[in-house]
């Protein structure tokens, strides 16, 4: 998919939305973005990334998932 076709599917798919609370949250984040060029994890420390990153993949307690499971799950909904 093209970036041009990229951008016209986006503006078909918000036009449908309703509901003005998605439009906000979706206005919010757009806006974040755009105007950031920061991750949320560039204020962390090495230790504190690394810390995050371990308890990201950690799979000691059976009510979680790895981040690569959480990953796998995640990228069958977008593909819908």
């Amino acid at each position: 998919m093209t970036l041009i076709q990229r951008q016209q599917q986006l503006i078909q798919q918000i036009s449908k939305i309703d509901d003005e609370d998605i439009l906000i949250t979706l206005e919010e984040e757009l806006s974040y973005r755009l105007q950031s060029k920061t991750d949320i994890t560039d204020e962390l420390t090495p230790a504190q990334l690394k810390e995050l990153l371990a308890l990201a993949n950690d799979t000691s307690d059976k009510n979680t998932v790895s981040l690569a499971e959480y990953r796998k799950a995640t990228e069958r909904w977008r593909t819908k």
